[in-house]
This record gives structure tokens, sequence and C-alpha cells, in this order.
């Protein structure tokens, strides 16, 4: 399956105002406008670039990532790949409100091993240009979709087959942080990954979600936003060994945590090859351990 890129990202929040301030005021999102059929007091839409919208904020008691859109480049392309997914067992088509939810033509969906639903889209809507309330000139998309998502999923195995095996994502790498614990790290275009698989036990849970900016000065700017507003950095600027990404974590609102980064590597399907790393990061990301990856999700 030929998926191009994540596409939107549906998030559960215990408040939709405060992530909404949050999305916008520290991260540089912008607030959408979309049909008002769509609007919805427990409901907000945040823009990444002209798409109309790119990650949905949802009312909810759990935090965490409720949904994640892949998308495909053409109506012949979508109408392929859902034949293969609906005649697989366990995907479900989208209903007329829920493609207009998410302001696409089309999709179907799956729950995936970890309990998130993951949809297979086409047909974005775009609305024009992306203006910051914090001054971001853009964020990284694209061809490159929207940025990550890393889950924790319970069953390693399981999730390896749903993302790589039925969707088709593909390797780039991984990393052991223990007996049984690891993180594979899988990408659909020239992003290093879109989706990270993290194992570290029983747990089903988000642990964050990425976007990508220009340059370190757009990284830096909003770490310093995020220390005035008073968010937790739960990991200090540093620059990871795999993806060779220069960012910084901090806990959002909901508990997960959210990414801010720069200069992701681009992988060359021609030459790549699939490494295991090892000993750390090259630099910084103090905080970012093995046993942070499982306490994280007690503070969602």
């Amino acid at each position: 399956m030929d998926l191009l890129g994540l596409s939107y990202l549906g998030l559960d929040v215990t408040d939709v105002g405060a992530w909404r301030r949050f999305g916008t005021e520290v991260i540089g999102l912008m607030p959408a406008v979309l049909p008002p059929e769509t609007e919805s007091a427990d409901l907000a839409y945040l823009k990444a670039d002209d798409r109309q919208w790119r990650i949905a904020l949802h009312a909810a008691d759990t935090p965490g990532l409720r949904y994640a859109g892949f998308e495909v480049g053409s109506e012949a392309g979508f109408a392929t790949a859902a034949e293969s997914l609906l005649a697989s067992g366990g995907w479900t088509r989208g209903t007329d409100a829920e493609c207009a939810h998410r302001a696409v033509r089309d999709l179907v969906w799956a729950v995936d091993p970890s309990g998130v639903r993951v949809e297979v889209c086409w047909g974005p809507t775009r609305d024009g240009g992306f203006v910051s309330p914090a001054g971001v000139p853009r964020f990284v998309t694209g061809e490159l979709g929207l940025g990550h998502f890393v889950v924790l999923t319970p069953d390693l195995d399981a999730s390896l087959d749903f993302y790589a095996g039925t969707l088709g994502l593909r390797l780039s790498d991984y990393v052991i942080i223990g007996e049984g614990m690891s993180v594979q790290f899988l990408r659909c275009n020239a992003r290093h990954h879109s989706v990270a698989l993290t194992a570290v036990g029983p747990i089903a849970a988000t642990h964050h979600i990425a976007l990508e900016v220009d340059d370190i000065d757009q990284v830096g700017a909003a770490l310093e936003r995020a220390t005035r507003a008073g968010h937790p950095i739960t990991a200090t600027l540093g620059r990871h060994k795999n993806d060779r990404m220069l960012s910084f974590y901090m806990r959002s609102p909901a508990g997960f945590e959210v990414e801010i980064g720069c200069d992701g590597r681009l992988v060359d399907e021609r030459t790549w090859v699939v490494n295991h790393f090892t000993g750390g990061d090259d630099w910084g990301h103090h905080g970012l351990t093995g046993d942070s990856l499982a306490e994280s999700v007690e503070a969602q």
C-alpha cells in the first residue's frame, strides 16, 4: 500500500480550551475555521499549513491519541487500498459525517493493537494560507506529512504486523531499551519516521506527537515560549542519534508530550540500511529514558 504521509491527528484532551491555547500560543499552530455542521463545544481544530486542519482536539476523560489519518494521493489509489483493507477484515468505511469532520473525500478505518483508530483517506481540503499566532514561519509538512506520533503498545509484534504488514510502513531503525523493551521507527515517505512503536510492558498509551520547524532558532523560540508559559520540559534540548532531529520535549496540558524539532534526517530508499542504535542520543535530551517512557503514562 502506497501511503503518502501522516495527514492528521485527533487528540483526546481533558480541557479543549487549555490545549487550544497551548497549541496556538506555545506550539504556534493556527485556529482552524470549519463548516458550521462540524462545530461543537467539545471539539476544536488547529492548522499547521494550508490544509483546512491538521490537529483536532476532542474533549475526553482519558487523554491520548484518538485517531491518526494517513493519506493516499488519488481516488483510484484510495479505491484500491480500501478494497484490500475492507476485504482483510477489521476495517470499516467512514460515514459521510466522519469524512466531513476529517475534511476528506473518503476514508476507511480500523483500530490498532494499542487502541488508536487508524484511518486511510484521500482528498484533503485546503482553505488557504497559514499565519501562526506565535510567529512560526511554517511547519515542515508537505510531501513529508504532518510529523510523527509515538505510541506505547502492549503487543509489539501485533503492532508491527498492523503498521508494516497491513499498511506497508517500512522499518527505518530501532532501539532496544531493555529486556523485552524497544522502540521501532516506521516510515511511509522520506521522513525518517511517521510512527514509532514503543514496547515497555503491558501498556497502551500515547507518549508524544512531534512537529518539525525550519531551524534551531524556531526550536529555541518554542522552548522559550514553553518555559515562559510554565509547561514542564520533559527532555532538554538535544540531538537524536538515529533521525538526527534537534529537539526538545514538553508536557502538554493533557499529560502526553509534544516534541518540537528541526533538521530531521531524510531517507533515501535506494541506499537506506536498517540499523540498531545503542548508546543514547548524541547529546542532550536529558530526561528521555526507558523509565520515563512508562512514567509519562502516569501524568495522563
